[in-house]
């Protein structure tokens, strides 16, 4: 897939902005991590810690551990992760899941908001609320830590729709995540936006038919 044709952003955008390059749009919808949240170091983060902690041998630095995480559904880590000398052998995927989003919540509670979310994108929802464009978040993060994250941010009443992993029978980069939202808030793919920012968002959301605009506000 070519994601080079796909219009990228390394700064917020006003809503005006966005309504004067699509026509009749209705609907935002956001990845999490790495879009509306600056995240992805602190999973990598986290990752480093819980091998600390398990003594397992993990022979990749923060930077590299990043770029393997990135836009991966933490059951696919999982299956990367298992075969690494050092890990528990009788851990679920479930087990993993606990206790690395154990090790990213203690991190993310004693770091500044404005570390990992940026006043500007609260700007933008604030727009598009007034507006009364639908907001929908789409995350491959599960619902434990999707939540905790808005609550922490104080932008969870922003949403009509979070969809997570626990909410999805498919994951990105398998389009279903965002045609289900789609459904879900009664809308249609030509008057909505999608921003993401992974090779494995942006395949689904390309694949969804819906206008995609690659967000790397974050990057800069």
């Amino acid at each position: 897939m070519n994601f080079e044709t796909v219009k990228s952003m390394n700064k917020i955008p006003h809503l005006n902005d966005l309504k004067n390059q699509i026509q009749g749009l209705k609907t935002i919808l956001f990845d999490m991590d790495g879009t509306l949240f600056n995240t992805e170091r602190y999973h990598a983060w986290s990752l480093k810690e819980l091998g600390q902690q398990l003594q397992i041998k993990v022979e990749l630095t923060e930077h590299e551990l990043y770029h393997m995480m990135v836009g991966k559904a933490d059951h696919l880590l999982f299956d990367i992760l298992k075969s690494w000398k050092g890990f528990p052998n009788d851990w679920t995927v479930q087990d993993f899941i606990e206790n690395k989003n154990s090790s990213l919540l203690k991190i993310l509670k004693n770091v500044p908001t404005e570390d990992f979310f940026s006043e500007q994108l609260r700007a933008l929802l604030d727009q598009a609320r007034d507006e009364k464009v639908t907001i929908g978040l789409v995350t491959s993060s599960e619902k434990i830590i999707t939540h905790e994250l808005l609550k922490i941010s104080k932008t969870y009443d922003y949403f009509d729709l979070i969809l997570t992993r626990d909410d999805s029978l498919k994951v990105k980069p398998d389009p279903w995540p965002y045609l289900h939202a789609m459904t879900k808030l009664n809308c249609v793919s030509h008057e909505t936006l999608i921003f993401e920012d992974s090779n494995v968002g942006m395949e689904a959301a390309i694949k969804s038919g819906a206008n995609v605009i690659k967000a790397d506000w974050y990057e800069n």
